[in-house]
C-alpha cells in the first residue's frame, strides 16, 4: 500500500469513509464531531483501504481564472507588495490587452487598486512600475495543490 495523493474530500465524507471502514485515519484535527452515541476527532488525512485508479492529469492542471491568479500570487500586489483582501485585489495585464497582451498566466498578476490606477493601460516602462516576480504558469505539485485548495494544512504536507 502506498500513500499516493488522490484528492480532497469534505470532512463529512471523510467521517463517513472512516465510519464505514472504507478508510483509516492517518492524521486528525483537534476539533471533534459528535453523535448521540459517540465522538470522533475530525480526520485531516485518511488512507483508503482499497486501491483506486487515478487519472493524474486532474491533479496537475490548474484552470486559468482570476481567483487562481490571486492564489498563485498569494493575494500580494506584484508591484508594491501590499497584501490585498479579496475585494481589493484586481488583475493587471502586464502587457495591456489593447497593446497585444494575452489573457494568460504569463501576462496577468495580482494588483492592488491603487497600483492598477497608476499602471492603467500602460506598459511597465511607461508606468515606471516594476514586477516583484515574473508571472508564470503554476508548476510543481505543491504549488498546484495550494492553488486548488487555497492553503495547505501542516498535517497534509508529509503526504504530498
Amino acid at each position: 500500500m502506498d500513500y499516493t495523493f488522490l484528492g480532497v474530500c469534505d470532512w463529512k465524507d471523510a467521517v463517513c469513509f472512516v465510519y464505514t471502514k472504507k478508510a483509516t485515519v492517518e492524521e486528525s484535527y483537534e476539533e471533534t464531531v459528535r453523535s448521540p452515541s459517540s465522538q470522533m476527532r475530525i480526520p485531516a488525512v485518511i488512507r483508503l483501504r482499497k486501491i483506486v485508479r487515478v487519472v493524474y492529469e486532474k491533479l496537475t492542471h490548474v484552470s486559468f481564472n482570476k481567483r487562481n491568479v490571486h492564489l498563485r500570487d498569494n493575494y500580494i500586489c506584484q508591484y508594491c507588495s501590499t497584501r490585498c483582501r479579496d475585494r481589493e485585489a484586481t488583475i493587471d495585464h502586464v502587457i495591456p490587452v489593447s497593446k497585444g497582451g494575452l489573457e494568460s498566466w504569463e501576462n496577468t498578476v495580482t494588483c492592488c487598486k491603487s497600483c492598477n490606477r497608476i499602471k492603467g493601460n500602460h506598459t511597465l516602462p511607461e508606468s515606471r512600475l516594476k514586477l516583484l516576480k515574473v508571472p508564470a504558469k503554476p508548476k510543481g505539485f505543491k504549488e498546484i495543490m495550494r492553488i486548488k485548495l487555497g492553503e495547505l494544512h501542516d498535517l497534509w504536507l508529509k503526504y504530498l
